[in-house]
């Protein structure tokens, strides 16, 4: 792997601080890298998807597309996060693609939970808190979604995430939130005056 370090630091940052460099050589075998161009479709709904993808630069975004044609932004990822369906390995409700030219590493959901056997990570680096948080985020996200206004939904968002403001096109930002882009656009135009 061109950038290993950021997938071993992943490791450590998410299940354990101590990996000999036995473990970092089995974790580097169950990756495989990828290179997506912008606007490239890694799978699309309907896609029997196992993976899941650790953003080693880039940035990606998991959406729906309804009945009638339109897209909704469920989640975005960039440098040291992962993305992907975490019900693998089901018919995916979900398209996953690159917003920006993006390197990723995917593990399917089997290599992943072997990966975590074979370490045998312990209580510290439950590999359930990575899913865990991943749902709660989710929870949240759908909380906010149903309980505040569109302005508050996107003072959140650009405190949450300050670096994608810059690098997300702002109908991507407008549907993330529920919106049109119009309606985002006086928001802005409301949060600037404030």
């Amino acid at each position: 792997m061109e950038n290993d370090n950021n997938v071993i630091r992943f490791f450590r940052r998410n299940f354990t601080s101590q990996l000999s460099k036995e473990d970092e050589k089995r974790i580097f075998t169950y990756f495989k890298r990828h290179k997506f161009e912008k606007k490239q479709l890694v799978f699309m709904s309907g896609d029997i998807n196992t993976d899941h993808f650790f953003i080693e630069n880039g940035l990606m975004r998991l959406f729906l597309i309804d009945k009638t044609g339109k897209e909704f932004n469920l989640l975005f990822a960039n440098e040291n996060q992962i993305i992907g369906d975490l019900i693998t390995p089901e018919p995916t409700d979900f398209n996953l693609e690159a917003v920006e030219k993006t390197t990723a590493y995917s593990i399917s959901e089997r290599n992943f939970q072997e990966l975590i056997q074979s370490l045998s990570l312990t209580h510290q680096s439950n590999p359930q808190n990575s899913l865990r948080r991943s749902y709660i985020k989710i929870q949240k996200r759908l909380v906010s979604i149903l309980a505040n206004t569109a302005e508050e939904n996107y003072l959140e968002f650009r405190k949450t995430y300050p670096e994608l403001i810059q690098r997300l096109p702002q109908y991507h930002i407008a549907s993330y939130l529920g919106v049109s882009a119009e309606f985002l656009s006086k928001i802005i135009a409301r949060t600037v005056k404030k």
